[in-house]
């Protein structure tokens, strides 16, 4: 049975894979040391790929995952396709007013904060629709509570990225000292990559492997191990505690994304990747969520050890950083919502535009990779249009799936 949700689904995943675009071009132009973007242009590249492409998509991969097999009412359709243009609107102008745009319009910057609300909103507004979904059929599933709670913690992220965007505009927040300000402020991206992505990905690849009907307890207790960790790291940048409490929150990640791997090791062994399909996609993203967790081991250890200052990293440090932040942001996310669209587009059969993406995906990221760490530029030169090239020939053939419009699989 198709998704009553699937054609808002669909224009989420349009617009989405649309202004990922802006992303790609300039990460290659960046990357090929062809164009040095702004701070504004760079901004608007990261938020365009975390916002745009992935949280964007998040969204719609919610509207199947919470919908379910089950009948809906015209009027429940109907809202929840509000619910999802209300989604693209708020973040385009997010992005593209609240970041690209930048010191072009007047004044002090204003606009971030005004904007970023106008999201924080509509985040509420798609928080109320999965609580109330959760279990609408009986169905509550391991892939919906790790979404869930994943979407509490954006809701998180969001309240600290609207505090980060008054902080930026005012220099101050309003009812709280310099410090404590700057506090809250320097949390917004932790808790969007740890508290956020690493539960959405588990979610999805959940989804992917198990369809939306299965329920265990070691499932949900993995999730769960996970949000606490968010929550942790989250307590740990607002109250200056990040090298006590950074230790904690790493070891129940570990656990969790242990628990992960132990459980889906039929999907993960080589035997499950014979005839896998398009769940190549999931399983690679699975790999590199190890990759990310021991990255991120690596730099909370620099933490701890106080070897590290965020506001003067060496280039070394930088490049680890920036490494660690693409392993999620393309490694695990990218590959991941790619592989839920070329699913429902196309069904499970691994076609030739499929193996472009995912070889020139993780090459190119691999190099590129390589090049950040050890500060040559010739394999970040190399690798940048590689993996850039192959996420721009798979959008453009995915956009063309999308936009015939058909679903062909369901996860149920």
């Amino acid at each position: 049975m198709q998704s009553q949700l699937w054609p808002a689904a669909r224009r989420v995943f349009i617009a989405a894979l649309s202004l990922f675009v802006l992303t790609i071009v300039i990460g290659i132009l960046n990357g090929l040391d062809l164009y040095l973007p702004d701070h504004d242009t760079l901004m608007a590249h990261v938020h365009a790929g975390t916002l745009g492409w992935i949280t964007l998509s998040v969204s719609g991969v919610a509207l199947l995952m919470f919908s379910g097999e089950r009948m809906l009412a015209d009027a429940e359709v109907k809202k929840a396709a509000n619910m999802a243009w209300g989604m693209i609107v708020a973040i385009y102008l997010y992005v593209l007013g609240g970041f690209l745009v930048g010191d072009r319009i007047p004044g002090d910057r204003i606009q971030r904060p005004v904007l970023g609300t106008l999201l924080f909103l509509v985040v509420i507004w798609y928080l109320v629709w999965l609580v109330r979904n959760y279990k609408a059929d009986g169905n509550r599933s391991v892939a919906r509570l790790g979404l869930l709670l994943a979407w509490v913690s954006l809701l998180i992220g969001a309240v600290l990225g609207v505090m980060l965007g008054i902080y930026t505009a005012k220099g101050e927040i309003p009812g709280l000292s310099d410090k404590t300000a700057a506090s809250f402020a320097d949390a917004h991206p932790p808790a969007m990559v740890i508290g956020f992505l690493i539960l959405a990905a588990m979610a999805v690849i959940e989804w992917s492997f198990r369809g939306n009907r299965s329920w265990t307890k070691a499932g949900a207790t993995q999730m769960w191990l996970l949000f606490v960790a968010g929550v942790i790291v989250n307590v740990g940048f607002v109250s200056g505690q990040e090298e006590a409490l950074l230790g904690p929150a790493n070891l129940l990640m570990i656990a969790g994304v242990v628990m992960l791997v132990v459980r889906s090791w039929q999907q993960l062994s080589p035997a499950g990747w014979r005839g896998a399909g398009t769940g190549v996609y999931s399983r690679m993203s699975s790999l590199f969520l190890v990759v990310y967790l021991i990255l991120g081991t690596v730099l909370i250890g620099l933490v701890i050890s106080g070897s590290i200052d965020f506001d003067a990293l060496t280039d070394g440090q930088e490049g680890l950083l920036l490494t660690f932040d693409h392993s999620m942001f393309v490694g695990v996310m990218t590959s991941l919502l790619l592989g839920v669209v070329a699913t429902r587009t196309r069904g499970t059969s691994l076609g030739g535009i499929d193996k472009v993406v995912l070889w020139g995906l993780y090459v190119g990221l691999i190099t590129f990779g390589i090049g950040l760490i050890t500060v040559q530029a010739v394999p970040k030169r190399i690798g940048t249009p590689i993996m850039g090239t192959a996420l721009l020939i798979g959008i453009g053939a995915y956009v063309s799936m999308l936009v015939k419009g058909r679903q062909t699989a369901s996860h149920g």
